[in-house]
Formats: structure tokens, C-alpha cells, sequence
């Protein structure tokens, strides 16, 4: 490590120097300038600045140690005001991944606005805030009763180091991967039948109709804009890996689908990074290129944070479009118009403040009215304010048939991750199946995993199980696993240390073959 860190330190020295000598050598040299103190106040300062590039955060979103010893320091360092710049880029091991943050000015040098303004902005957050954080609104109580289904778990399976969990229907197994990049293929009983050894973890994956698998990896999984992520292929029965997509910058999701319609394959690639990142299609080109490329990158949003893309003709004109939710900073539902000539038109759907950690989005008919709506989850908590946050949960979004959406419904939960939207009961409507990997941990029932048995006119009932709290859920799918003609659930978990208030947890994760459950579904019983 102290190596890579050298290097680093020594080619940042280098660009300041050569910066130096390019303003020395003009002849009419520019000093970087801070702009003037204003005569604005806190409060018309944030809704300028804090409202410029993201949904406004009002200051109730998150109490006043939040705002002051998390969220503002960091606004502080990407608004060149923190003197925690230089200390943040040697943090950096790769040169070439610092190069393209300092290009793309993440955390810029001069600053965006006078250090007196700045403070004004601080004082409003902090004085408006509240003491504690606002609690969830009133809503209907989770029963810890689960009826339809039977939690089965397995020691053969995996430990709880999950990245990712998806059941393959064509061949009747479950694949999982790791975090030290291994995937297993696991039968209906979540035994050990298959396993195959990836260049670091994997966190998608699609069976073909030929029997063969692509596979994403994200290079490294912790926060980095490092290109070591790749979409590849193996034949079906090989073990052997081909690359068709590199350097991919810490990707979490592919779509495919043939979005120019000249009858081969794209790809959309949820390039998620950290500072830098973008959301990306990839045309399949005719023949493979001198340089062995199979595709040609066309970048449809250069922002870090794409997190899910769907891609559905959403206006009707018999041309794939691209649905994708953005997570970082602007968090937003945003829509890619196909323009029918290989380029996109984007229009934002739905805005969310900076601060609500969206987390996962499905399109899909909620009140059987023939338009797609919007399931939304918002529960990321692992960056600058880990609180319990009221606003955090699903939300039903509906469409009014011409792609505007207006929320309808609203359950609250800590932590919210992902959902599995399915007529998990066979009655003729839609339930929601729900995970949170940072919930209340104290709260009983635990709220890790909640069933929202659909009652008609978007009302829900939710429940949970009596060992929900047996793992720490980041993953969710479903599929008829044991072959009865019903929807049963798969749990990944992955581990991530909490407080030592909750070592009981912890010791339930660490267990050998954590990483999975099976909510077997009764129904067909």
C-alpha cells in the first residue's frame, strides 16, 4: 500500500507543479479568485447553492449533528471550501483514478463561494434543524406472522458475504457470488452443486436462451472510480471467462436489449463509481474491431450513482427507451427518450433530496390499470448520515398514463434496500416483498425483511418472520425454487459490523451458511 500511496503523492506534486508553470509562463498570468461575500442569507444562500445541482434538502431531512459533523464538511470539500482536499486526494492509490476525478473537478481547489457565505449556510442548517431526528409517520403495525411461507436455511450454502443472488429459470438453480468474487449454483434444497471463480465480485448475471451466462463484476467493491469492472461471457457447461465490456467504472447492473433495432444486442451498463461514474448503453457492433472490442460505449448520463436501468418502449413509439434510477447526489428517476439515431433525450420523472439514499425502482402495473408504475425503495445509509430516517421506505408511485407519476402510497421502513413485486398469494393482485440492509436494529419485530400482503386499493398488511434477524439482507429474488407451481423468496446477506449493542446479531451472520434463506411459499402445498 505505501508504494501506490508514494506514487500518488509524488504525481500530485507534479500536477501542481506543471500548473504552476502553465499560469507562469502566460503572459497576462490569472490568479483563481474567491467569489465576493454576498449580503444573502443562510437561507436564501442554500436554496442557491444546496438547490443548484440536486432537489433542496430542507434542514428537517436530518437533525443538527448530522448536518454539521456529517453532511456539510462534505458539501464543504466538493464546493472547494474543506481544508481536508489535499489529506482526501492522497487517499487515493491509482493515478490513473485520480486523474479523472481531478478532471472531473469533484473536489475542486477555488472556491464556489465566499468562506463567509458558506458559514451562513452552516449557521441556517444548524440552527434549523431539528434536535432529533424526525420520526417515521403513523403507520400500520408489523405483524410477526408470516402464514404463506416457511423459512429454510442451509449450512451448505454460503457464508453472509452476498453480492449477488438471482434464480435461473431455465435451469431450476440458484446463483449466488461473494465477495471474494467465487458464485455458486445452488439446488432447491441451497446445496452446493456448481461454482465458478470470478475475477473479483460479482453483482449480475444473465442466463441466455442458448444455456450460456454472462457475468458482472465490479472490480472492487468498496467506494472507488477505479476501471476494473467487466461484463463477460462464458459458454454454456465451460468454465472459461470471456470478456466482453473492461474498464468498467465499479458497475452494479446490466440491462440488454436491442435499443438501435438493428437486430443485435446492446447493453446498458450502471456504471456506479463514486465521485465520477456514468450510466452507459453499449452498441453490439457487426464484427469485432481490430482491437477485439465487440461494442461501441455511448455514455448516456456522466454522473456517478446509476444504481438500475430498464429498458421499455415507455412512449409508445415502438422504440426501447431507458428507465434508470440515479442515486448519488441529484438522486432522480430519469427517462432516455430513444431518439431512433443512437442518442437520448432525458427527462427526470421523479426528484428526491440529496439525502434520501435511494436504493431500487421496479416498473409495473400496481393498480392493474394498463400503465406501468413506480415501486421505489430509499434506505442507502451508509454514507455521511447514519440515522434512523423517517422518510426511508416504499413508496407506489402512479403512472396517469402518459409517464407522470404522483406517490399514492408510502410504508415506512428503516433502511429500505430492495423489493420483489410478485402475486406471491396468487389472488389476482400484486404484493411487495421488501428487505433493509440498515434498519432499525433494535426494533421488534426486526424489520430486515417485510411481506406487504397486497388487501386491494394499494392497502397492505406487513409482516415479517420469526428469524428475519438471522441476517443482515443486501440481496432479494424470487422464482419457483422447489418446483410447486408458486413464488417462493431467496434472502442474501451480507455482512457489515453494527454496534456492539447488537453482538447477538452479528454472531446469528457470521454463521456458516448465513448468507442464504429460502422463504418457501406454502400456497401449492
Amino acid at each position: 500500500m505505501y508504494f501506490p500511496r508514494l506514487t500518488v503523492i509524488v504525481f500530485l506534486f507534479i500536477h501542481l507543479l506543471t500548473a504552476c508553470r502553465s499560469t507562469s509562463s502566460q503572459e497576462t498570468p490569472t490568479t483563481p479568485t474567491t467569489p465576493a461575500l454576498t449580503q444573502l442569507s443562510g437561507r436564501q444562500l442554500s436554496q442557491q447553492y444546496c438547490g443548484s445541482c440536486h432537489l433542496y434538502p430542507a434542514p428537517s431531512l436530518l437533525d443538527k449533528k448530522s448536518w454539521q459533523q456529517g453532511v456539510l464538511p462534505q458539501m464543504a470539500l466538493r464546493m472547494g471550501l474543506s481544508d481536508k482536499r489535499m489529506s482526501t486526494l492522497t487517499d487515493f492509490n491509482d493515478t490513473n483514478e485520480l486523474t479523472r476525478v481531478l478532471a472531473a473537478n469533484a473536489l475542486p481547489e477555488t472556491p464556489m463561494l465566499h468562506p463567509g457565505d458558506w458559514q451562513k449556510i452552516v449557521a441556517f442548517y444548524t440552527t434549523e434543524a431539528p434536535d432529533k431526528p424526525v420520526p417515521q409517520p403513523a403507520h400500520d403495525a408489523l405483524q410477526a406472522s408470516l402464514p404463506l411461507f416457511q423459512a429454510q436455511s442451509s449450512t451448505q450454502a454460503l457464508y453472509g458475504f452476498v453480492t449477488l443472488l438471482t434464480y435461473d429459470s431455465l435451469t431450476h438453480r440458484t446463483w449466488a457470488g461473494d465477495g471474494r468474487g467465487q458464485v455458486y449454483a445452488l439446488d432447491r434444497n441451497l446445496h452446493r452443486v456448481d461454482s465458478l471463480q470470478l475475477g473479483s465480485p460479482a453483482t449480475d448475471r444473465r442466463t441466455n436462451p442458448d444455456g450460456s451466462a454472462d457475468w458482472l463484476t465490479i472490480g472492487i467493491l468498496n467506494p472507488n472510480d477505479q476501471q476494473k469492472g467487466m461484463w463477460s461471457h462464458a459458454a454454456k457447461n465451460s468454465p472459461a471467462i470471456t470478456p466482453q465490456l473492461r474498464g468498467l467504472e465499479r458497475p452494479v447492473q446490466v440491462t440488454t436489449g436491442d435499443l438501435n433495432r438493428d437486430g443485435r444486442e446492446d447493453a446498458v451498463v450502471c456504471q456506479f463509481g463514486h465521485y465520477t461514474g456514468k450510466l452507459t448503453w453499449h452498441e453490439r457492433l457487426p464484427q469485432t474491431s481490430p482491437a477485439g472490442d465487440n461494442y461501441r460505449e455511448h455514455i448516456l448520463d456522466a454522473v456517478s450513482g446509476a444504481r438500475l436501468s430498464i429498458v421499455r418502449d415507455v412512449d409508445n413509439d415502438g422504440w426501447p427507451d431507458v428507465v434508470a434510477l440515479l442515486t448519488q447526489g441529484d438522486e432522480q428517476v430519469a427517462v432516455y427518450h430513444n431518439l431512433r439515431n443512437g442518442s437520448f433525450r432525458k427527462e427526470t420523472v421523479l426528484r428526491f433530496p440529496s439525502v434520501y439514499g435511494s436504493s431500487y425502482l421496479e416498473l409495473i402495473d400496481m393498480n392493474q390499470d394498463g400503465a406501468p408504475d413506480l415501486v421505489y425503495a430509499n434506505g442507502d445509509n451508509a454514507d455521511y448520515s447514519p440515522i434512523l430516517k423517517g422518510y426511508h421506505g416504499v413508496r407506489i408511485f402512479l403512472n396517469d398514463g402518459h409517464f407522470k407519476f404522483r406517490q399514492a402510497w408510502f410504508y415506512p421502513m428503516h433502511g429500505a434496500t430492495q423489493t420483489v413485486v410478485r402475486d406471491f398469494d396468487q389472488d389476482g393482485d400484486l404484493d411487495i416483498a421488501a428487505i433493509a440492509h440498515f434498519p432499525d436494529f433494535s426494533q421488534q419485530p426486526y424489520a430486515g425483511f417485510v411481506y406487504l400482503e397486497n388487501r386491494g386499493k394499494l392497502a397492505f398488511t406487513p409482516r415479517t418472520f420469526a428469524t428475519a434477524n438471522r441476517g443482515r439482507w443486501l440481496r432479494m429474488t424470487a422464482g419457483d425454487i422447489d418446483q410447486d407451481g408458486d413464488e417462493d423468496i431467496l434472502l442474501g446477506s451480507f455482512f457489515r459490523p453494527t454496534t456492539f449493542d447488537h453482538a447477538d446479531l452479528m454472531n446469528y451472520w457470521r454463521k456458516p451458511g448465513a448468507g442464504i434463506m429460502l422463504l418457501k411459499n406454502k400456497l401449492k402445498q
